[in-house]
């Protein structure tokens, strides 16, 4: 398997952080999970903010319906909280994007928070959240790196023998591409 891990992404000196979670279903349930196992604060966003009742109720964590400066720019300042990933769950089709403050607040040049951007959309290989990230030089995680990674994982678990990294991640990218 590989030695990715989110630590590496990030100053472990930097304080709390936070996750922000994009979406509401079960893929965002799991981004909770991971998240509270790494420390983060959770934040939520989705359109209908409704549909994150079951999540918080189990994850607790702070929904906001707004991802404005005035809302969560606020709350982040208010709490001293950084965001340090966020995790879009969102449809592909949905063509989100982070707004504009958010980037600009990691890539200043007086920032010193990493941020890392994961999107679970392996299909497209980019998406409009994946390209403004890398056009911003954040660090990001694809969907299709977490496929392959989960796939190795279960292989591994499933056989006891170790995975065949290299073809299961070329296999992939192909059909990802």
């Amino acid at each position: 398997m590989s030695q990715w891990s989110y630590t590496s992404y990030v100053e472990e000196d930097e304080g709390p952080g936070a996750a922000l979670i994009l979406g509401a279903g079960g893929t965002a349930r799991a981004a909770a999970y991971a998240a509270t196992k790494l420390g983060l604060e959770l934040i939520y966003w989705n359109r209908t903010p409704d549909r994150l009742t079951g999540i918080v109720d189990e994850f607790g964590g702070m929904v906001l319906s707004d991802l404005s400066e005035d809302s969560l720019g606020v709350f982040l300042k208010d709490t001293n909280t950084k965001i340090k990933a966020v995790i879009s769950t969102l449809a592909a089709a949905a063509e989100f994007e982070l707004p504009q403050w958010i980037v600009e607040q990691h890539t200043a040049p007086k920032s010193t928070t990493k941020l890392v951007v994961f999107n679970v959309n392996y299909k497209p290989y980019t998406t409009k959240l994946l390209h403004q990230a890398q056009k911003a030089n954040l660090a990001v995680v694809r969907g299709s790196e977490m496929l392959w990674e989960q796939g190795v994982g279960q292989f591994q678990l499933w056989t006891g023998r170790t995975a065949p990294y290299k073809v299961m991640k070329d296999v992939v990218l192909e059909n990802c591409q």
